[in-house]
């Protein structure tokens, strides 16, 4: 399930780079990485709905980028005598690609809780040790 649609990506989100053809793809593989760094907690959230939307869209962005960088791996000049290379803003070399993901949701997520590593009071009932 995605997030948002092409609709809410193109009206709300004022998204101009992702092709309409590209969005439904694009968007399904953008809220697993929504559902995995917010633990699952996106997936049942009320409260964040636009903040995961517009998060769900900026990942989608990303996943566009890093498939159009190809295999090149951002290389931007490489030089033989005395062997040189330049690395360009979208290379795996500079910043992890799976980073790069989490940077463009956290943007939108990042005052919500959502990122949150432990466990939210009465996020999964009592957890109490009562014997």
């Amino acid at each position: 399930m995605a997030y948002a649609d092409f609709t809410y990506y193109s009206a709300t989100y004022l998204g101009t780079t992702i092709a309409e053809a590209d969005f439904p793809r694009l968007a399904l593989r953008a809220s697993a990485v929504i559902d995995q760094i917010t633990f699952g907690r996106a997936a049942t959230d009320t409260e964040n709905t636009n903040a995961i939307k517009n998060a769900m869209c900026a990942v989608a962005e990303e996943i566009q980028t890093q498939e159009s960088a190809g295999s090149v791996d951002g290389i931007t000049s490489e030089s033989q005598g005395r062997y040189s290379v330049s690395y360009g803003s979208n290379s795996s070399k500079t910043k992890s690609n799976q980073s790069k993901l989490e940077d463009a949701a956290k943007v939108w997520l990042a005052n919500t809780f959502l990122l949150f590593g432990g466990f939210n009071s009465g996020e999964y009932g009592s957890l109490t040790n009562d014997t």
